[in-house]
């Protein structure tokens, strides 16, 4: 039956078993890892203009270095603009990658004509931008001047340049509308090409009681930029914070970083929303529960690279089931021989327990010496034998097996005594 079983199972291809794929899987994950490609230069991470990032393309640095320098600095993350002018804050806008709504733009402008001030960093047009009239163009080189860079140190650096050429290249401004005539140069680059004259990359001016700054881009402001103590960006930044913080009735001394527009606070997202109703709501569970049993319905049919392989399991009878099927079987074929014998043996091994001499003698040794022990069981005896010679009838079955019992008393009983 197992050879059988075993030449009727499925034979496994050589190539789907786990001593040939497991060994493939790891030279395929080895050979990614050596092909993928890293980034060479320092600039990585996230790319947001953010204080709460530190990494290269974060503000983190800004908001350290001008809360060392005397400002009170705040992050405000829940609010998209601010709640009215007070006349001593600045309300920095860096570069948010979150789109600024019209409602939300004049919120800011509101504040600044109240006696606020407002620094925007150019990146994506967005409403604030547009209501000011400014986008960026191409730009130029920011060239520093002596004293921004005095005592910086002169040796080599040994972090590689943002730039080919070691130099900070920056974009400029463009007025859509026509510029304001009081407005102060604050940042200027020069072209990288030709000998035309320097653009602006920051200004500022007046607007209402307050005052803007426009800094045409991100990289003025970002850490890997400002840490560089021979670019001098750290100094132009903190000159860009002291012109904002002039020109009111108070110095604005409350720098106030927009971080909802950074991604940062509670807003709608329809993951969130999503993951609440699934998770929350009675029916997102059950629809839940429905999808996942049918991904696991879906692994369980889905052909597998390695299939699975059927263990060979041979199952056991019950040993009553095998006497109820032992007796229809004799009782079929008329084999009261067999039946004799079982019987006899049966009764040897209660009467001859633990005489192992005794229980080596064959059955008719075993017959004559019971049949002198108790001459009583003569007929028993002779009964007993013909069943082991002959056929008997089935009406001569029940007096065989009262022979029998006869028999394994008398012999018991003269045993014990």
């Amino acid at each position: 039956m197992s050879e059988s079983s075993s030449a009727s199972l499925p034979r496994v291809e050589w190539w789907t078993r786990p001593r040939v794929v497991l060994p493939l899987v790891a030279a395929l994950v080895v050979f990614v890892a050596l092909i993928t490609p890293q980034a060479n230069g320092g600039r990585t991470g996230d790319q947001r203009l953010s204080t709460h990032l530190s990494g290269a393309m974060g503000a983190k640095l800004l908001y350290a270095t001008a809360d060392r320098l005397g400002w009170h600095v705040a992050q405000r993350d829940s609010q998209p603009m601010p709640s009215g002018a007070t006349g001593t804050t600045i309300h920095a806008v860096l570069a948010p990658p979150i789109e600024i709504t019209p409602a939300e733009a004049h919120g800011y402008l509101d504040a600044v004509r109240g006696g606020d001030a407002l620094l925007l960093v150019l990146d994506e047009r967005n409403a604030l931008a547009d209501s000011l009239g400014v986008r960026h163009a191409g730009g130029g080189q920011l060239a520093p001047a002596a004293p921004d860079t005095a005592g910086c140190p002169s040796g080599r650096s040994l972090i590689p340049p943002l730039w080919p050429d070691g130099r900070v290249h920056l974009w400029s401004i463009r007025w859509t509308r026509r510029a304001p005539a009081d407005r102060t140069r604050l940042v200027s680059v020069r072209p990288d090409l030709g000998t035309a004259a320097a653009s602006e990359a920051a200004v500022g001016f007046a607007l209402g009681r307050g005052r803007v700054a426009i800094v045409s881009d991100p990289d003025l402001l970002r850490n890997d930029v400002i840490r560089r103590c021979d670019w001098g960006a750290d100094v132009r930044v903190v000159r860009v914070l002291e012109w904002l913080r002039d020109g009111g009735p108070t110095p604005r001394t409350r720098l106030v970083f927009d971080e909802y527009h950074q991604g940062y606070g509670p807003r709608a997202s329809m993951i969130r929303t999503t993951r609440r109703f699934l998770i929350d709501h009675p029916v997102g569970r059950t629809i839940l529960q429905i999808v996942l049993a049918a991904l696991v319905l879906l692994l369980a049919a889905a052909p597998r690279a390695l299939p699975p392989a059927d263990l060979l399991r041979v199952e056991r009878r019950d040993p009553l089931e095998q006497i109820d099927a032992l007796a229809h079987a004799y009782e079929q074929v008329r084999a009261t021989r067999t039946l004799a014998a079982r019987l006899l043996r049966g009764v040897r091994s209660r009467v001859e327990r633990g005489w192992s001499a005794a229980r080596a003698r064959p059955d008719d040794a075993f017959l004559a010496d019971a049949e002198h022990q108790v001459p009583s069981l003569a007929a028993d005896v002779a009964l007993v034998r013909r069943a082991l010679a002959e056929t008997l009838p089935e009406r001569s079955l029940p007096e065989l097996g009262a022979a029998f019992q006869r028999i394994e008393h008398s012999l018991a009983t003269s045993t014990h005594a």
